[in-house]
């Protein structure tokens, strides 16, 4: 399939979870600790809860009521794949409808991010989300792909688990929250052997903040205040990578691990210059006073081995390849998202002026088939 002569791969298509899906694929020895839901009924996500009625997770979905497609002024573009329950034969129609050649497949909302969990407890959430999905994906493997589920309470676990789900279960990256977890920061030494094991077996680390983690969050000083849902929306995603890419290229990680993949996810990309700026310019200044010793300025490591994903509507791409160039940058059609573009985000991102054939060439196939390994 080609798309106005394009072929595209989506870095983080999005999959709307079944009610029943820890029911099928978590270990019964969690009793009423394994999350269930009521069956879907309109467009939007499951609201999970314990045996006992008790939410797994709130999210600012979770405190508004159901709507139906009628009452939704989004809800309408999702009446086919709501009919069938967002399965995998739902989704590669929307694959077809919106011109897509393959998708990486990312969680919607994970319930382990929530650092009052226990690490087996958390952990086994992810496995469960992971045998799902690459069962999921076993309707076209060749155009669905899957990033596994990883949470960051134990790093062995971690460790144990990125192993199996490549390696067992085929899945082409490795899906994270950029939050410190726990307390721990994602450039503590205590993470490496997970990074190890990451470039050990060739797949991306992709950050991809998740909405109201119950972790500490720059956005959560706008919890309670007024205007919450734009506040938290609007800063939550870019700020929490803005600070990975620090903790990657500025905190000694891409140092330790030269073939390290990363990618920073669902968090726009118009501020990634500044950021590379700021970066190189403070070590420029101040790399006499910092202990972690670094090769190469902090921008230099992203150039190298990273990628940030853009936003179909997000005209500024055009100021991020001037200033950047145009082989780090990767899209998303953040399908079914409610602020999704589809069935029209390719056609959204054609109409953006100031990007050559070329560039979009790169950014539409490109570049996410290196960091996938399919090329």
């Amino acid at each position: 399939m080609a798309r106005d002569g394009f072929r595209i791969l989506d870095c983080d298509m999005h999959v709307f979870e079944p009610h029943d899906l820890y029911l099928r694929h978590m270990d019964s020895k969690w009793g009423d600790r394994i999350p269930r839901g009521e069956p879907r009924t309109s467009h939007g996500q499951i609201k999970f809860t314990y045996g006992d009625g008790t939410p797994v997770r709130l999210s600012g979905v979770s405190t508004r009521p159901n709507v139906t497609p009628g009452e939704d002024k989004v809800a309408h573009r999702y009446t086919k794949p709501l009919a069938r329950n967002y399965d995998a034969v739902s989704q590669i129609e929307a694959m077809d409808d919106e011109g897509l050649d393959v998708a990486v497949l990312f969680r919607t909302f994970p319930l382990h991010t929530d650092d009052t969990l226990e690490p087996e407890f958390a952990n086994a959430l992810c496995r469960a989300w992971n045998d799902w999905c690459a069962e999921f994906c076993k309707e076209n493997p060749e155009r669905l792909k899957a990033s596994a589920l990883i949470t960051l309470h134990d790093v062995d676990m971690a460790v144990d688990e990125a192993r199996r789900a490549v390696i067992e279960l085929g899945a082409v990256g490795l899906c994270l929250v950029p939050e410190p977890a726990n307390g721990r920061h994602i450039h503590e030494y205590y993470f490496d052997p997970l990074w190890r094991e990451a470039e050990r077996l060739d797949v991306p680390v992709c950050f991809h903040p998740a909405a109201a983690p119950r972790m500490d969050q720059v956005a959560q000083r706008f919890n309670g205040l007024p205007n919450e849902g734009l506040l938290v929306n609007s800063y939550r995603n870019p700020v929490e990578l803005m600070l990975a890419v620090g903790s990657f290229c500025g905190g000694g990680v891409l140092e330790r691990f030269p073939r390290l993949k990363v990618a920073f996810l669902e968090g726009n990309c118009s501020w990634l210059p500044w950021v590379l700026y700021r970066l190189d310019e403070r070590w420029e200044l101040r790399q006499h006073l910092c202990d972690e010793p670094l090769s190469l300025n902090p921008s230099d490591y992203f150039i190298r081995q990273c990628v940030v994903a853009t936003d179909v509507e997000e005209d500024l791409v055009a100021n991020v390849v001037e200033r950047v160039g145009d082989d780090n940058i990767v899209i998303s059609t953040d399908y079914p998202h409610a602020d999704s573009r589809w069935p029209e985000a390719v056609e959204s991102f054609l109409k953006i002026d100031g990007l050559r054939e070329a560039s979009k060439r790169k950014i539409f196939w490109d570049n996410s088939a290196r960091l996938y390994g399919m090329q």
